[in-house]
């Protein structure tokens, strides 16, 4: 497995790992719900973040680049606020030209409950079967070649 990790931050033996997501639905930050089973055939990027996490604030730009790079046929980088106030996220979102999509989890019932997400920022890599291949805690540099050039093997190897 490929360490996409910096410094202090560690690859965690998420209970995520080998979850399929198929089945599930999340709101999108408008509203309207999003099945991940439309997401099948694309290596996901799924970022679970919030307005009160430093790290996750300083990361959401490297993730804003990311998706910029990263051919959108193939690829997806999804936001998973866990905010209470939606509003702040949008806020957020709009103050920093943040526009990939972003789904809400406000009470965790997918974080916490289906995943096992217990910190944040807190980053899982699902492949094209929609199986949770890999899980990161931590804020990555994913605009930085380090980052994004790993994270392009594993779809490629994903196929």
């Amino acid at each position: 497995m490929m360490a996409l990790l910096s410094g202090c931050e560690m690859e965690s033996a998420s209970p995520a790992v080998g979850v399929e997501l198929a089945a599930v639905t999340l709101p999108k930050l408008g509203g309207d719900p999003i099945s991940f089973s439309q997401f099948r055939g694309k290596v996901l990027v799924l970022n679970f973040w919030a307005t009160w996490c430093g790290p996750c604030r300083e990361e959401m730009p490297a993730l804003q680049a990311l998706s910029e790079r990263l051919n959108s046929d193939r690829y997806r980088v999804i936001g998973i606020t866990v905010d209470q106030d939606l509003n702040l996220v949008r806020e957020f979102v709009l103050k920093y030209d943040i526009d990939f999509l972003q789904l809400t989890d406000s009470s965790m019932a997918v974080a916490s409950d289906l995943l096992g997400v217990e910190a944040f920022p807190q980053t899982l890599i699902v492949g094209p079967d929609g199986v949770v291949k890999l899980s990161i805690v931590g804020s990555q540099a994913w605009n930085e070649p380090a980052y994004f050039e790993p994270l392009l093997a594993v779809g490629e190897e994903m196929e």
